[in-house]
């Protein structure tokens, strides 16, 4: 049977290359006309008449670009007011020009855009949504709507200005500066090489509104962050929408259907009112309520109906005792829980894995029956993330997004390798999976950087078939993850590249002090991959949470005297910087953001210590110098400090109804 994923794999294979190779090395053909020289435009934009959200934006950002590069401004102009004295032109979005040139953005896939030059022509022709660019969907922040032309145009503007996106803002914008611009020759259309491309955008309340983002610059920060992902072509293709499927069933069905629910010491449905709960998954009547919810969605015909059905598992370990739900266990793997802290509330939950695969796979050939390339999604999470050992197998219309409940960076190599292994096994199912990690929520404002670490686990992943991505979240360190994050990013867009060479990408953009900016980050990634045992050591002992209390155990993980080193590696990057502005105020931008990790440690080592000296009233000097601190440079976007607040809260306990630790925690 064909189905909407197998086939979408078949088409992007041979594009996938095009996408990889993406990146300013690769002009491959010579110049072909100018639209520069000089700080002289001799080129116009060329939009449609009636042109779509989409492609207004897209002429806009072209235009920006430019300009940053050169100078020079292209006038934008509709194609009917196009002079005939306008010989140079640059064509977006779906124009009289372009069907002319047999560019039809509806013959186009999703996402998908077409570069092309003929004579002094160059056509950026996407798939257009009708929408702005810059929405995106609930819950999860994913960009819905698709935006072929704009990725045509930040496709060009990698290639042939070199134009770089470090971080958000204008100063994370890297354009190198020249007199000249040349059109390369182009003739080829180019698709995503994964169906969803997301990086949650990480909008964290305000608990304590002091610490965080004042209101406006919260408001600005996000749409910074928007535009700064979308350079980074993040959206999908597919309209896949999922999340923790059954969070108000018991209180609509429990009466009613109890045995839908987990059975557990003898009783179904939560173990205490309020309680997280799971479900029975083995139940036919589970899973006919599913369907029928998901029929009820349609129009009376199969197309009507949705592509996917969300089967996610609330946000709990698997647990149900019932008989029915063991027959569908493999065996434990004698290695289940090795590379698990000893206090995770993991152990002696059982292995689920199988059960949740037979799940999973039930419920697609009950729902095939009226649509048959009908698609279900869940998790690979908790006690059902070990790849299964029965046997069992899938079919790419079941969709697993692989979210490991622990294994956080730095891991050792056989750890390391045993998470590969994980992924190994469920793509040996037949299923289609995507990464569903949570690991850049780890490392508060520190400077944490596990790039490389991150870079092999994504490229392994790639070459083992990976499909799609959904990252949750981006905390917003940028001037003290930054090689992370800019990897999170880039790997997107080529993730085959030579990582070193991806790297050198970011480096670049602090010109003349990339050297040292190099050694900088090279001090801090040594010191966290170093450090593992220290980190590990520190989370067990004072039952700390990677994603949420960092801030109790910051001041043990980065003591204050390691500090000293970084900072004078960036004493002399400045140095370095010399005359050139942009290059210094990048480096500035680093020391901003090192001076306000440094705060952090000592405001936690005041906050969090059991000496009554150093209770939060001692510490409350210091807490008010930080937060001097945050409102000096909040616009500089150095931090998210929603995020860093939202951690303090829970961390240091800084207000009556600041968040007590999970039931259950990885």
């Amino acid at each position: 049977m064909t189905t909407p994923l197998s086939l979408f794999r078949r088409v992007i294979s041979p594009l996938a290359a095009l996408l990889a190779l993406a990146g300013p090395t690769l002009s491959a053909k010579p110049a072909g006309f100018e639209i520069v020289l000089n700080r002289t435009a001799s080129a116009v934009v060329v939009i449609p008449d009636q042109p779509k959200a989409t492609v207004k934006y897209a002429a806009a950002e072209l235009v920006y670009h430019v300009e940053k590069a050169t100078g020079a401004k292209l006038p934008i102009v509709a194609e009917s007011a196009v002079k005939t004295t306008d010989t140079t032109r640059i064509y977006l979005g779906e124009t009289r020009a372009a069907r002319a040139a047999n560019l039809i953005p509806s013959q186009l896939p999703d996402e998908t855009f077409a570069l092309r030059t003929l004579a002094n022509t160059l056509f950026i022709v996407g798939k257009d949504a009708a929408d702005e660019p810059l929405v995106t969907e609930p819950p999860f922040g994913t960009f819905n709507n698709s935006a072929g032309t704009l990725f045509g145009v930040y496709e060009w503007l990698e290639r042939d200005l070199g134009v770089r996106w470090v971080w958000p803002g204008e100063l994370g914008t890297f354009v190198p500066k020249r007199s000249l611009i040349a059109v390369s020759e182009f003739d080829e259309v180019v698709k995503p090489r994964f169906f969803q491309r997301n990086v949650r955008p990480g909008s964290y309340p305000n608990p304590s509104p002091a610490l965080g983002f004042t209101p406006k610059a919260k408001e600005d920060y996000y749409r910074e962050q928007s535009v700064f992902l979308r350079r980074n072509r993040m959206g999908r293709s597919k309209k896949m929408f999922y999340g923790h499927a059954y969070v108000d069933w018991w209180d609509k069905y429990g009466k009613q259907n109890p045995e839908w629910f987990q059975l557990v010491g003898g009783k179904r449905g939560p173990t205490k009112e309020g309680a997280r709960f799971g479900m029975c998954v083995s139940n036919p009547g589970l899973h006919q309520k599913i369907v029928d919810l998901w029929l009820a969605q349609g129009k009376g015909t199969p197309e009507s109906l949705p592509e996917f059905i969300n089967v996610v598992e609330n946000d709990f370990i698997g647990a149900c005792e019932c008989a029915e739900c063991k027959k569908w266990d493999g065996p434990e793997p004698a290695d289940s829980m090795k590379y698990y802290a000893p206090n995770i509330s993991l152990y002696g939950q059982g292995f689920m894995s199988d059960r949740y695969a037979h799940f999973a796979l039930e419920v697609q050939k009950l729902a095939s029956k009226h649509r048959a390339d009908v698609s279900i999604v869940s998790y690979i999470y908790f006690n059902y993330f070990q790849a299964p050992t029965s046997g069992v197998k899938l079919n790419s219309n079941i969709v697993l997004g692989f979210c490991p409940a622990a294994g956080w960076y730095p891991r050792s190599a056989d750890e390391d390798q045993w998470y590969k292994d994980q992924w190994k096994g469920w793509q040996d199912t037949g299923a289609t999976i995507f990464a569903r990690t949570n690991y850049f929520l780890d490392g508060y404002t520190m400077p944490f950087v596990f790039a490389r670490h991150f870079a092999q686990d994504f490229q392994y992943q790639v070459a083992h078939g990976m499909a799609g991505t959904d990252f949750d979240s981006l905390t917003g360190q940028w001037a003290t993850q930054g090689p992370s994050l800019y990897l999170l990013m880039r790997l997107h867009t080529r993730p085959t590249a030579d990582v070193d060479e991806l790297l050198n990408e970011y480096y670049s953009a602090f010109g003349p002090a990339a050297k040292a900016v190099k050694a900088y980050f090279d001090y801090w990634e040594n010191y966290t991959m170093s450090n593992r045992a220290l980190i590990m050591d520190t989370f067990y002992d004072r039952v700390a949470i990677r994603y949420r209390s960092w801030a109790k155990v910051t001041h043990k993980v980065f003591p204050v005297d390691c500090f000293a080193p970084g900072e004078a590696l960036l004493a002399s990057a400045l140095h370095a910087a010399g005359g050139d502005a942009d290059a210094t105020a990048r480096v500035k931008f680093l020391q901003t953001g090192l001076a306000h990790a440094k705060l952090c440690v000592e405001t936690a080592a005041l906050l969090t210590t059991a000496d009554p000296a150093t209770t939060p009233q001692g510490g409350k000097a210091k807490l008010e110098e930080l937060l001097r601190f945050r409102r000096a440079h909040e616009r500089e976007w150095f931090s998210n400090l929603s995020n860093a607040a939202w951690i303090e809260d829970i961390s240091w306990k800084l207000t009556s109804d600041a968040k007590q630790e999970p039931e259950y925690y990885p």
